[in-house]
């Protein structure tokens, strides 16, 4: 009886175990998603700190026992003049588009609902080509032409994916406003887990998509 109760003891806390490894995974999720929080605090490194988790979301769902710290800040410095650039790039279409829908939001005329839906497009476009752009950036060598060339394609090219990323994106945007008690779940859960738990979701998507085209020499690392 002891015998197998010792048995029992071991088997729980064996770290080659699937519950085991699911916990590893979680805390890696939970590190990174704390660093990514903090290192975009400064709003103009959000580019590096979005290329940056996903560079370590790769890592992690590649490999186990991953040193998360130590590799999200090397991500982190590498990835500092090309994310920089793609973080203004879409801060300031995002920022501009946001205050010119703000600014006419009252405005019923048709020139103005023209411009809305313009302001509008922009942003769904934006962040519609940064959930490829980022994966892409973080993921292969490559210029800040070459990403954003090649983000496009292949955002066009697999249009039904990103858009069904986009829209459970939305979707949780809209049940995490739905109540104040939901706001409040919702952003917690958001600051420990939430942000690299979605970028983990998508890169399950995102392997195959990459592996395809690089099959193909159409990515080149």
């Amino acid at each position: 009886m002891k015998k197998k109760g010792s048995q029992l003891i071991k088997s729980i806390f064996d770290t080659d175990n699937f519950f085991m490894q699911i916990c590893e995974k979680i805390l890696d999720l939970v590190t990174v998603n704390l660093l990514f929080l903090v290192s975009c605090l400064p709003i103009l490194t959000l580019g590096i700190a979005k290329m940056s988790l996903y560079q370590t979301l790769f890592e992690i769902k590649k490999s186990r026992r991953v040193r998360v710290a130590s590799t999200y800040m090397k991500a982190f410095r590498a990835n500092a003049k090309l994310g920089l650039k793609l973080g203004l790039l879409e801060l300031a279409i995002v920022g501009i588009s946001l205050f010119d829908l703000l600014l006419f939001w009252g405005q019923v005329a048709l020139p103005f609902q023209v411009l809305k839906a313009v302001c509008l497009g922009f942003i769904i476009f934006t962040e519609l080509i940064a959930l490829g752009l980022y994966p892409l950036a973080g993921h292969f060598d490559m210029s800040l032409k070459d990403s954003l060339q090649t983000s496009l394609i292949v955002v066009s090219l697999n249009f039904p994916w990103f858009f069904l990323m986009m829209a459970i994106m939305i979707a949780i945007i809209i049940v995490v406003y739905s109540s104040g008690f939901v706001l409040l779940l919702g952003w917690t859960v958001f600051v420990f887990l939430g942000f690299a738990g979605l970028g983990f979701l998508q890169i399950g998507i995102l392997e195959k998509i990459f592996g395809k085209y690089e099959n193909e020499k159409f990515i080149k690392e």
